[in-house]
């Protein structure tokens, strides 16, 4: 064991290691762009989901943005959830998915003059769209406008999702559900909205479907238990992606489950699925974060409900 590794297994000293690492920092890289100064947008891993990663970019890119920087989100000089071990440092994991926010890649930043490293670290500085955003108003509409701006879905994988909406509703009126189950729910995150049951979700679904006439209901969900409840209830009705769906027991991590998957491919379906539910005439989600992708990315639904339960104790 190097002494680097017998530092990090000692709690404190790590946690003290992990905040210098990942500090917020200037650095000069050389003398290029002399008149602008990069912010290099940073996270330090854990094991979050692609729109966990979207939403406190989105707070790092604001910030950016308002200080007059030049935001570059970086997921590729560290680990996390969507790169490869081997790819750590080669590739940047956020442009598979999306567009950099003005245009900068980091490969176009060697050798600036100015550069800022952020802070890695969430804290309760930061500022960046949470639960708060399903309850719409001016929060919401700023945020709305941050994501439309800023974050453009490449353009391969929007191509793919124009081909699998035509295929899988056409021009059907539909209502799009989010439920989400597994390691959220058996885990019960304190502080973090309740989410809703396979039967409170169907009897809110038939309602909306009635009263809005909607012909198909989509499902996005991880959670095989939910998905064949709602199948039961709705038949036909009912489409969902041809995906693999799990049971977590206990504190399992579902991002455990799903390593023996392609983590490029796993994370292309998820945004496919968030796209697909954004693309719907209806929402019944709950409140998670893929429920704010969708409203992210959504340019407005006929109807949309979020449920509030109140938060895990």
């Amino acid at each position: 064991m190097s002494i680097k590794q017998k530092l990090q297994s000692i709690t404190v000293l790590d946690e003290i290691y992990t905040k210098w690492k990942w500090r917020e920092r200037r650095v000069s890289w050389g003398n290029k762009h002399p008149d602008k100064t990069f912010f290099v947008v940073r996270r330090a891993y854990c094991k979050v989901g692609l729109f966990s990663h979207v939403m406190t970019n989105m707070g790092l890119v604001a910030y950016a943005v308002k200080q007059g920087y030049i935001p570059v989100i970086d997921m590729q000089n560290g680990r996390n959830t969507y790169l490869e071990e081997e790819k750590v440092g080669r590739e940047n994991a956020w442009e598979y998915y999306f567009e950099q926010p003005c245009g900068y890649r980091l490969a176009d930043i060697r050798g600036a003059k100015n550069v800022i490293l952020s802070d890695g670290l969430i804290t309760e500085k930061n500022e960046y769209p949470d639960f708060r955003v399903a309850e719409g108003g001016e929060l919401f509409d700023y945020w709305h406008n941050i994501f439309q701006k800023y974050f453009k879905v490449k353009e391969d994988i929007r191509l793919e999702y124009e081909k699998i909406r035509k295929g899988m509703l056409g021009g059907a009126k539909t209502l799009g559900i989010l439920a989400r189950g597994t390691d959220y729910v058996s885990s019960k995150p304190k502080g973090h909205p309740i989410q809703p049951t396979a039967e409170q979700m169907i009897k809110k679904a038939e309602e909306i479907v009635k009263e809005h006439s909607c012909e198909k209901i989509y499902l996005a969900t991880e959670d095989a238990d939910i998905y064949d409840r709602l199948k039961e209830a709705f038949g036909e009705a009912l489409t969902a992606p041809d995906t693999e769906r799990y049971t977590t027991k206990g504190m399992q991590n579902i991002n455990d489950l799903r390593q023996e998957k392609d983590k490029y491919q796993k994370g292309k379906e998820y945004l496919l699925s968030m796209m697909l539910l954004a693309g719907c005439d209806c929402l019944a989600a709950g409140n998670v974060g893929g429920t704010h992708g969708a409203l992210l990315m959504s340019r407005g639904y006929e109807y949309c409900y979020i449920f509030d339960l109140g938060k895990y104790q």
